[in-house]
């Protein structure tokens, strides 16, 4: 049986980006925006780890860290956006075993939370492993332009298009600055650029939705740049690819 981990964060993005990353990675996973919805869900399910952030609109995520260490058996990790050494200090005094800031790709994340709970026995090697092999993932097709999502519907993409979800996909969940993207693009790291990438990204979005009906896993990390959020593919061309105008 898959492990289930609780993710106890107030941004409803956030949240549901690493909800559907750890499912798709293979865990059984519970979402909740309050500290109400983490007694709630302790009703009904009994968690192998929690990921707490720490300021959430009723609760304190370090008196959840405390209340998890005290009653349950489960592992505990701080996801917040407080990187100061004291509230490291402050978040392992709680009782977490792991303390990570918001800037953690989701790769990261999930690459620790699985030594966690090994370390507690919780993990189940075969029931993940499986996860992984039979995750369905977003395919990125450079032959035909096309981008195809996990049940098999499809768009047709720009040139532009395919190569800023390229480098969005081949960052395997972490973030890429906007700068990062437009020098990757050929242009220069210029203001209008950067609203120019913007752009392009919200009609890709746009595109995907209308299209396909599906929500691009893209989403804005805290105004640090753009991460492809979900398992995926690339199917690529034999020769070389040159980078896209806008």
């Amino acid at each position: 049986m898959a492990a289930c981990v609780f993710v106890v964060e107030d941004n409803t993005d956030l949240n549901r980006d690493l909800c559907e990353y750890l499912e798709m990675c293979g865990f059984d996973v519970v979402g909740c925006e309050t500290g109400a919805a983490f007694y709630r869900a302790l009703e009904e399910y009994r968690p192998a780890a929690v990921i707490l952030d720490v300021m959430l609109p009723d609760a304190d995520g370090f008196d959840l860290a405390r209340y998890a260490r005290e009653n349950l058996d489960c592992g505990v990790m701080m996801l917040t956006s407080l990187s100061g050494m004291d509230h490291h200090l402050t978040g392992y005094q709680a009782g977490a075993d792991v303390y990570l800031t918001k800037d953690s790709p989701l790769s990261v994340i999930e690459a620790a939370l699985r030594p966690l709970l090994r370390r507690l026995g919780r993990d189940d090697p075969d029931a993940v492993t499986a996860g992984l092999a039979t995750a369905p993932q977003w395919r990125l097709d450079l032959l035909n332009w096309m981008l195809i999502d996990p049940d098999g519907r499809s768009a047709v993409i720009t040139a532009a298009e395919r190569t800023i979800i390229g480098l969005l996909i081949e960052a395997n969940g972490g973030w890429l600055s906007r700068t990062e993207i437009v020098v990757s693009l050929g242009k220069a790291d210029t203001a209008e650029n950067c609203r120019n990438l913007d752009t392009v990204i919200r009609r890709i979005r746009q595109k995907i939705l209308r299209d396909i009906g599906t929500e691009l896993p893209v989403r804005t990390a805290y105004g640090r740049g753009y991460a492809f959020t979900a398992p995926a593919t690339i199917i690529r061309e034999n020769d070389g690819e040159t980078p896209a105008a806008f």
